[in-house]
């Protein structure tokens, strides 16, 4: 048990996520990589906003072009810039995104070791549920 912000008593169960991440919630509905909350801001794996692939696919067209007079290819060369930096924008923002997550900060001998003293906590925890039911008043 842990205390909450609010100082109320917080059950706090480790939980392996689909990409082996380990998450420490209280305990909710199972932790999936839709509801994956980071702190205050609400951001969520779901929400994200990494919309690359548009961007490519404009990337490619424009590429696949070929203008014959050297106005249109000098034009088009122009637009396939502004996307390549339009694409740069994205993967920054993308980037920046993902540093707000939560849980990205832990590598994986961190989420072993936390995972470790959790089960040792639940084993102990339990030992003494057992032990409590046991005895006769």
């Amino acid at each position: 048990m842990e205390l909450s912000p609010n100082a109320e008593a917080v059950d706090i169960k480790p939980t392996l996520t689909a990409d082996g991440l380990i998450k420490t919630s209280p305990t909710a509905p199972p932790v999936t990589t839709a509801n994956i909350t980071a702190g205050n801001s609400g951001l969520t794996v779901a929400r994200l906003d990494i919309e690359i692939l548009p961007v490519i696919y404009d990337i490619l067209r424009c590429v696949e072009k070929d203008p014959l007079d050297n106005s249109t290819k000098q034009r088009e060369s122009q637009e396939c810039s502004q996307k390549i930096l339009e694409l740069q924008k994205r993967f920054e923002s993308a980037r920046n995104q993902i540093k707000q997550l939560p849980g990205i900060d832990y590598n994986k001998e961190e989420q072993l070791q936390k995972l470790e003293l959790l089960h040792n906590q639940l084993t102990l925890k339990q030992q003494l549920i057992r032990k409590y039911k046991d005895i006769q008043f």
